[in-house]
């Protein structure tokens, strides 16, 4: 395919690239994550990568100036073009800045996150992520940490509460066994790695690290170092013993709230829960993962129940699509509840069996209550939560990435070389 040459302009077209994903995340989320944009951008264009009118779809919304790309994971920022004497990466050769949005450690699939040309923008979910990238990866790359956008917003005019108060409060989430992740470690890794990780993984859920930051990138470089090795010296090693043990932890509190769920009339749904035993028990087993579906099951309940992905500092998207359809969320302790003018505890646990399973039991035994916890959360993350704030972060950090491989802006200083990426 022959594509044409595009110009490079604030309020032209956004392209968005999704894909195939479990239960269709992927395309919902980057819909969500762009929906601020329909309003300042003259189009946003979602193109599947997976259907075959792609190429067509591509060139229609190439047919005018282009504001920036994006993508999660990068999905599509690897296009390449000839064009006369130009040659290379389609999105370098023409100055387009392209988002690629992630959502966890960049120690998942690292090699996403590197920037292979310099108009690069990592759009990361949390401070912990974008700090983990600009610690350990030297790729250009400029990285940003993405404000909380309230996801999947629903009208208040359209909501029934008299069916949330008789639904049933819902955890929608995949689950994974430890079991099964600490059998692969001794099946198919040296045995000292194998015990390393063991030690490392118990370690992690000591209170602290369970309630709170795990650094794991500290807890493997301070491991190794007690016999004289420097871990951090090799991110390919890194990156894969802190994925391992993010993903234990992670594992390991899903499981928690799961089986403190068990005896509550709640419905847990989603995939690879067939390691807990759900026979005579109370709660429900759904599982469907479908993102789109599941809205439907949000707007019945009186609650959604959560857990952040070892992060502390932004809510988890689905705390933030339960503000956007007003139904209350309970979910673990986090810095970011602190100050914002409700008390938390009365919609946060600690990770321990009974503090989820009190918590849980409270809103199952008084429903209206979890109903009307729902409203005030809207009420009070929605004011804090503003479109715009998402939005003029991402534009500011797409304005500096252009400026960063343009051309030199007239009137620039003769000190300043340019552009800035020729001495980066």
């Amino acid at each position: 395919m022959v594509l044409p040459p595009v110009r490079q302009q604030r309020g032209g077209t956004v392209i968005c690239f999704t894909g195939d994903s479990e239960g269709n995340a992927l395309r919902e989320h980057s819909r969500w994550s762009l929906a601020p944009f329909e309003s300042l951008a003259s189009r946003v264009v979602l193109i599947d990568w997976s259907d075959p009118r792609r190429d067509e779809q591509l060139l229609e919304a190439l047919s005018g100036p282009v504001w920036f790309a994006a993508s999660m994971f990068g999905l599509g920022q690897e296009i390449s073009v000839t064009n006369g004497h130009e040659s290379g990466n389609y999105w370098s050769v023409f100055g387009i800045p392209f988002v690629r949005m992630f959502g966890d450690l960049p120690a998942y699939f690292p090699d996403r996150h590197v920037a292979a040309f310099p108009n690069s923008i990592n759009f990361y979910g949390d401070p912990v992520q974008t700090a983990f990238y600009n610690r350990w990866f030297s790729s250009p790359a400029l990285a940003i940490t993405a404000p909380p956008l309230v996801l999947d917003r629903i009208p208040t005019q359209s909501l029934d509460l008299s069916s949330k108060k008789t639904g049933r409060i819902l955890f929608p989430k995949n689950g994974n066994s430890v079991d099964r992740l600490t059998r692969y470690w001794h099946e198919s890794l040296p045995e000292s790695v194998a015990d390393a990780l063991d030690a490392m993984a118990e370690e992690s859920t000591q209170w602290a690290r369970l309630n709170g930051r795990p650094r794991f990138d500290d807890l493997v470089v301070s491991y190794f170092a007690a016999i004289g090795l420097d871990v951090g010296a090799n991110r390919p090693l890194l990156c894969f013993l802190v994925a391992q043990l993010d993903d234990y932890l992670r594992r390991f509190k899903s499981r928690m709230i799961a089986e403190a769920l068990l005896d509550l009339p709640v419905i847990i749904r989603g995939r690879f829960w067939d390691h807990v035993d759900f026979s005579g028990k109370r709660a429900i087993y759904d599982p469907d993962s479908d993102a789109a579906s599941t809205r439907d099951l949000i707007d019945q309940a009186p609650a959604v129940i959560d857990m952040s992905p070892n992060t502390q500092d932004i809510p988890h998207d689905r705390v933030r699509r339960a503000i956007g359809r007003c139904t209350a969320f309970l979910t673990n302790r986090m810095a970011c509840f602190d100050g914002v003018g409700m008390e938390s505890k009365r919609f946060t646990f600690d990770f321990s069996p009974e503090s989820i399973h009190d918590l849980v039991e409270q809103y199952v035994l008084r429903p209206s209550d979890a109903v009307e916890l729902g409203m005030e959360q809207s009420r009070v993350f929605l004011a804090r939560y503003r479109d715009e704030c998402y939005a003029e972060a991402l534009a500011t950090v797409v304005d500096l990435c252009a400026l960063r491989i343009g051309e030199r802006p007239r009137g620039t200083q003769d000190f300043v070389v340019f552009p800035p990426a020729s001495y980066g």
